[in-house]
């Protein structure tokens, strides 16, 4: 990542995270983890960033109230359950350096996820089985865990099965108010959130609903393919940064 000053890197992460949730940019919001994770300890990073995902998934949900449809995400929610468990054993029993390592490495798996999803357009419908969102939701809950990066899993898995861009929108954010919902007690009993990092949220709260208003305007005035090719390859930078420590 470019040199900038480190008090401006969470600031940064809750604007993007503003940004991706008005759908401009899927991979935009994976960015925010290892951003902030190059700059504070990777720890103090996630928990700082569950609760500013929480009141953005609320914000994305309430524009598509009762859009959703539950059956398409019943199966990986109940996987991910299982994810957000794996996840919070490995983060509470490794280092730091280790952490921000990990981090590094699920940020590029899943930037190379997003890679797959703009180049593979599947021609029959896909219909997975149970064993498979069991599977899907197991990999989004550990993703999710680590690094608050489920997003592209997410985002393959239901326009894998041409869902409604409504229905998408919709059910990929009732998946995740859920989710993170869900992970928040597990994140204060670790110590992942404490009333430091809620102070810090206060600050940082304002910069999403900017991030949405300027995702609006780009999605009306920027080429977004553009935009994309830029979010990968600043997320492969970081990535790379973060796994060399």
């Amino acid at each position: 990542m470019p040199a900038l000053p480190v008090w401006l890197y969470p600031y940064l992460g809750a604007f993007l995270i503003g940004v991706s949730k008005a759908g401009f940019a899927t991979g935009l919001g994976m960015l925010t983890t290892p951003l902030l994770a190059t700059a504070v300890p990777p720890r103090q990073a996630i928990g700082i960033i569950l609760p500013l995902l929480c009141c953005a998934d609320l914000v994305t949900l309430s524009a598509f109230w009762k859009k959703w449809d539950l059956k398409l995400v019943r199966y990986p929610f109940i996987g991910a359950m299982v994810g957000v468990g794996l996840g919070m054993l490995l983060v509470n029993s490794i280092s730091e350096h280790l952490l921000r390592v990990t981090i590094g490495a699920t940020a590029l798996v899943l930037t190379v996820l997003l890679l797959i999803r703009n180049v593979w357009f599947p021609t029959r419908t896909y219909a997975p089985g149970t064993l498979q969102s069991l599977l899907v939701g197991v990999a989004a809950g550990f993703a999710s865990t680590l690094a608050h990066g489920a997003g592209p899993i997410m985002v393959l898995f239901l326009m894998a099965q041409r869902v409604d861009k409504k229905i998408f929108i919709a059910t990929n954010a009732i998946f995740f108010t859920a989710l993170n919902l869900i992970k928040v007690p597990p994140y204060v009993a670790s110590g992942l959130i404490t009333r430091f990092t809620l102070i810090q949220d206060l600050r940082y709260l304002p910069m999403i609903p900017l991030g949405v208003f300027v995702g609006w305007l780009a999605n009306r005035a920027l080429p977004k393919k553009a935009f994309e090719i830029l979010v990968y390859v600043l997320l492969l930078i970081t990535s790379v940064q973060l796994l060399a420590g």
